[in-house]
């Protein structure tokens, strides 16, 4: 029984198997038997029906069940070799357990049945059938090359929840006669309780694979309580799905994002591309990381229907990168869903040649990453309460140093003028000034940092608009820049000034990171009542020209100039001034514009 053997007679008889008339032959059959006790009697044979029975029905786990039916079948027949078929999903024969051959026959036969010819026939028409010689018949396919002899054949469906679950097969009486109608009698007995049998232990191992699920569902739910383990979750999920799915490989695959971007809640279109961030199961630890498109993907088309997709060995051309090319069989995605979207999806595989998922095993898996959806979103809650809790702490530590730090020092300031003006000695009147200097230096610092502290609360706030040109046209440098913001400049500046201002900084910065070699820049933004001070400070290499800087190109600086005859422009269409001078302090690119009323 190694092989598709085939060919098809019609059966013994009208009735189905297990129905009363079928039973009330036997027990006449019985009763004309040979005397009791005598060798080969129908009643050894009922009794080897019933030990069988009681052999296949006390099993639990399903592969030694179907390996008992097997054993069963071929003695209750008397036969040399048996064999038991189940039926795939497609309709060809997913499993083919066998008895009565040795390792070496079945090496030598190679692959085994897939369901043609007469055992095909026993699946297209599920009632016994028996027959003379399988070679005689016009359905049969022959025999492999290697395949021992095989002439009488008797085939008999197993029915388990009304279905058809597979079908035995039985084959060369040990006597060399047929098989007859008492043999058919006893296998399709035998075939009702290994119904039973089939029936009780798939239920056992869905019970038992549900309180799989169930422990590793508590698990992750308690993982998912627990704050700081970030993506630990998401492989504790991966491979709780690779172990209850007894799959190859897992993946947790997410819509690729640009650096800073926010996860789209929309399903992937055919541009898309989603990246591995979570690969579990052998040979997949390169895989985090790979990109491919969302498109023709199985993943893609589970995030797009939102709901789980299942694709059997043929379909699975475009699936992922999840193993090397050509050995990737079934697979199933299910979508990451959220209150926000579709955020991923968790793909799950088996090499190729294995059975499709069942049902089942989809559901746990949905619910699985149903778990990880809910991770992420988790995730995400608690970063935003870290921002708000690090937003309100900065805050706190703004409110605290304008309302006690800077009084205090404006306070120790005004105390130290008052002894200036008491003061008799010149060196002590002049320590004094310089410390009230130094002090008002310090609050105007003070209120910089103030400012960054807090939140911009929008993108016209002109100090937090003067804030971020300085931070991007100073990338380039191995310093901090200082940002002096003095008076009123929210306030006071208005787009259009603004505008002027971001250009002189923008510039008089990049002049700096290109040309200075400094050791420190300063970066001044001052408003008054009458006029906008913007300074550019930087302690490099001097300028050449000193004073104002005109349009006249004559001259060739050894700092190039470029760029600051417009912001001259922009200075005088003001009615303002630009210069670059040289002092104690460095180089000074200073633009001054007065306030319109």
């Amino acid at each position: 029984m190694g092989h598709d053997v085939d060919a098809c007679d019609e059966p013994s008889g009208p009735d189905s198997p297990g129905h009363g008339p079928r039973g009330r032959l036997m027990v006449e059959r019985v009763a004309a038997a040979p005397p009791p006790g005598a060798p080969g009697s129908a009643e050894d044979r009922l009794r080897g029906l019933l030990a069988a029975n009681r052999s296949v029905v006390s099993e639990l786990a399903l592969p030694a069940v179907l390996r008992r039916i097997v054993e069963a079948a071929r003695d209750v027949a008397g036969a040399r070799y048996a064999a038991l078929g189940v039926i795939g999903p497609d309709g060809g024969l997913e499993q083919f357990i066998h008895a009565g051959m040795d390792a070496a026959t079945v090496e030598r036969i190679g692959h085994l049945p897939t369901g043609r010819g007469v055992l095909g026939a026993l699946i297209e028409h599920p009632e016994p059938i028996r027959l003379h010689a399988i070679s005689d018949d016009p359905r049969s396919a022959g025999f492999p090359a290697g395949h021992p002899p095989m002439r009488g054949f008797l085939g008999v469906p197993l029915r388990s929840r009304g279905d058809v679950f597979g079908n035995l097969y039985l084959a060369e009486r040990v006597d060399g006669s047929d098989f007859g109608p008492d043999d058919e009698d006893l296998v399709v007995a035998l075939a009702a309780s290994a119904g039973v049998a089939i029936e009780n232990a798939r239920l056992y191992e869905e019970s038992r694979r549900r309180q799989e699920w169930l422990r590793a569902s508590a698990e992750i739910s308690r993982d998912l309580l627990r704050p700081g383990l970030g993506d630990a979750v998401l492989v504790r999920i991966a491979d709780a799905v690779l172990r209850l799915a007894d799959a190859d490989a897992v993946t947790i695959d997410f819509l690729e994002q640009a650096d800073g971007a926010e996860p789209s809640p929309t399903a992937p279109d055919d541009g898309a591309m989603l990246v591995i961030e979570v690969a579990r199961g052998p040979g997949t630890d390169d895989l985090v990381g790979t990109a491919y498109p969302a498109g023709p993907s199985l993943a893609g088309t589970a995030m797009r229907e939102r709901q789980a997709v299942v694709a059997d060995e043929s379909a699975t051309a475009n699936l992922t990168p999840m193993v090397t090319a050509g050995t990737c069989g079934p697979a199933m995605a299910c979508p990451l869903v959220g209150e926000a979207g579709v955020r991923g999806a968790v793909v799950v595989a088996r090499r190729a040649g294995n059975r499709t998922f069942s049902r089942a095993e989809v559901e746990m898996a949905e619910q699985l990453a149903l778990h990880a959806a809910v991770a992420l979103e988790l995730a995400d809650g608690r970063r935003d309460e870290a921002r708000v809790a690090l937003l309100e702490d900065r805050h706190r530590i703004a409110r605290d140093l304008h309302d006690h730090v800077i009084q205090r020092i404006f306070a120790t300031e005004l105390t130290l003028e008052a002894v200036t003006g008491r003061a008799t000695e010149r060196s002590v009147r002049d320590a004094l000034r310089r410390a009230v200097d130094d002090l008002d230096e310090t609050i105007r610092r003070i209120r910089t940092t103030i400012f960054e502290l807090q939140e911009t609360r929008s993108s016209t706030d002109p100090r937090g608009v003067i804030l971020e040109v300085v931070a991007s046209a100073t990338a380039g440098l191995d310093v901090e820049p200082t940002v002096r913001l003095e008076g009123p400049v929210a306030t006071m500046v208005d787009p259009p000034l603004l505008h002027d201002v971001t250009a002189v900084l923008r510039e008089g910065l990049t002049n700096v990171v290109k040309h200075a070699r400094c050791a420190a820049v300063e970066v001044r933004v001052a408003v008054t009542s009458s006029c906008v001070t913007v300074e550019v400070i930087d302690d490099g290499a001097p300028a050449s020209s000193v004073g104002a800087v005109h349009h006249d190109r004559d001259t060739a600086p050894d700092r190039p100039h470029r760029g600051l005859d417009n912001l001259t422009s922009r200075a005088r269409s003001r009615g303002g001034d630009c210069t670059l001078t040289t002092d104690e302090r460095g180089t000074v690119l200073a633009w001054t514009a007065p306030l319109t009323t």
